[in-house]
This record gives C-alpha cells, structure tokens and sequence, in this order.
C-alpha cells in the first residue's frame, strides 16, 4: 500500500507531461495548417492578378435580387471574372514573349439602367477597369450563360492591347468575337453565308464581327500565333502596318484570297488552338 502512495505522484507528473506534450502537438498542427491555410490563399491572390469588386446598383430590384442571389451571395460573379479572364489571356498572351496588359483591378457593376448592350466597359484609369453590366441580363432565361457570354466579351475587350486608343473598332469588336466563339459562348456562322465587302473594304475593317472572326481565324491558320502577335503589336502606337506585321505578308493582298476561296466554304471556322478547350463554369 505504501508503494502505491509512493507511484501516485509520478502519475500525476506523467499524465501532466503528457498533456503538455499533447499541447505542443496541437498547436504545431494549428500553426502548420494556418501556413498552408496563408499560403493557398496567396498562391490564389497571386494567380489572380488583379483585385475583383462585385457591386450592384440595380439594389432592391427585381433585377437586382436576382444579381445578389445568384452571383454576388455566393461569389460566382468572382468566379466567372476569373475562369474567363484566363481564357482570353492564353489567347491573347500564349507565351512569355507576349508580355500582359496591366491590369490591376476589376469592377463588375451590375447598372441600375438597362444600357445599350448586355455589357460596357470603361476604364478608371489605365490599369482598372469597369464591367457595366445591363439588367437586361438578369431577365434571360438562362441567365447565367448570360451573364458568363457578356463577362467574356468584357474580360476579353480588357485583355486587349487598343493601339494607344488608335485600333479600328471593327478589329477589336471581330477580336472579341474570335474569342466568344473559340469559348463557345457565340454561335458560328457558316462562312459562306457572309456577305462580301466592297472590293476596296479591307477584311478585319468590316463591320460584322462574326465576318471579322472568321478573318482573324483564316490568319491564324495560315500563321500560328497570330492573334498574339496582332495584340502585341496593338500596345504601340497603332498603324496600317500592324495587321500586316503580325500576318508576315501584306493583309490587303491576303482579303482577295480570302474571299475567294474560305467565304465558299460552310463552317470554316475552327478552333485554331487544339490545346484551348471549351469554357466550361
């Protein structure tokens, strides 16, 4: 009896050791999931790019609800912001010889006025930028698929180089069709019920962007990389040249082959980027 009296308090002292011991553990394992915890959310803040702020100024509206519902509760407008941001970039950027526009914030605003098309951007300043986006898109039947076609051609048009405020409208406009339609968000046209131009009408100056599309997609499949090369080249001072830079070959001389022979052929629009799938969010 007397021994156990003796071994009662190295019991104690065990029990407490062990305890503590179990409490390091504890705490290194609190500590080591909390770096991976920060780091994961760096790693995601990195891979972004860019700050991302949802606003809604449609308020307690029908359309407005539906925006705060379905897109800004659950961070899905963030989310679409993203997976289409990075869709247009490897179009626009396929390599590190394409160095990427500045772009350090990005404002999606759902207007509190229908506007003239489903989405208008504008710029803040060089780097930031605004998606004004129309409550008409919340009245769509789908109103996600919606919402993802007028946020792509919006990320898109912030992805591209505008030749210091000089690149005809007609390009850009046929540049951020190429994109919608590579992503599957716009149908194809059947090339060879587009209407011919004027014989004096350059290819990528027409004034349908699907026509346009169909242009830069013939380009890209005479000369790999270039829809790259042609948005690079659109972050100088823009000129006549600069089609012609990107193509290697005079694109004047290039429109005459063009509507001579793919305008004749139905769907000739391929995916020139085997390695871009479909966007799917």
């Amino acid at each position: 009896m007397e021994n156990l009296h003796i071994l009662q308090p190295l019991t104690t002292t065990t029990t407490a050791a062990a305890a503590a011991a179990y409490s390091r553990i504890i705490l290194r394992l609190v500590l080591v999931l909390f770096i991976a915890i920060v780091s994961i959310w760096a790693n995601y803040e990195e891979s972004k790019g860019f700050a991302i702020t949802v606003v809604n100024d449609a308020g307690d509206t029908p359309a407005g609800r539906r925006f705060s519902l379905l897109f800004l509760s659950n961070d899905k407008a963030t989310r679409i912001v993203l997976k289409t941001s990075g869709f247009a970039e490897k179009i626009l950027f396929p390599d590190d010889r394409h160095p990427k526009k500045p772009v350090d914030h990005v404002i999606v605003r759902l207007s509190s006025r229908n506007l003239t098309h489903p989405v208008v951007v504008s710029s803040v300043n060089k780097t930031e930028f605004v998606l004004h986006i129309s409550p008409s898109v919340m009245e769509e039947t789908n109103v996600e698929k919606a919402m993802i076609l007028a946020v792509q051609r919006a990320m898109a048009r912030v992805w591209l180089w505008d030749g210091q405020d000089g690149a005809p409208s007609s390009l850009l406009d046929g540049m951020v069709e190429y994109i919608n339609i590579l992503a599957g968000l716009a149908p194809v046209s059947d090339s060879g019920g587009l209407q011919l131009p004027e014989s004096d009408t350059i290819c990528w100056e027409d004034k349908d962007p699907v026509a346009v599309a169909h242009f830069l997609n013939y380009c890209e499949g005479l000369r790999e990389g270039f829809i790259g090369r042609l948005n690079r080249g659109m972050q100088d001072q823009w000129n006549e040249r600069t089609v012609d830079d990107a193509l290697g070959l005079p694109s004047q001389q290039l429109c005459v082959s063009y509507y001579s022979t793919i305008l004749q052929l139905p769907n000739s629009f391929n995916s020139t980027s085997p390695s871009l799938s479909r966007q799917v969010i």
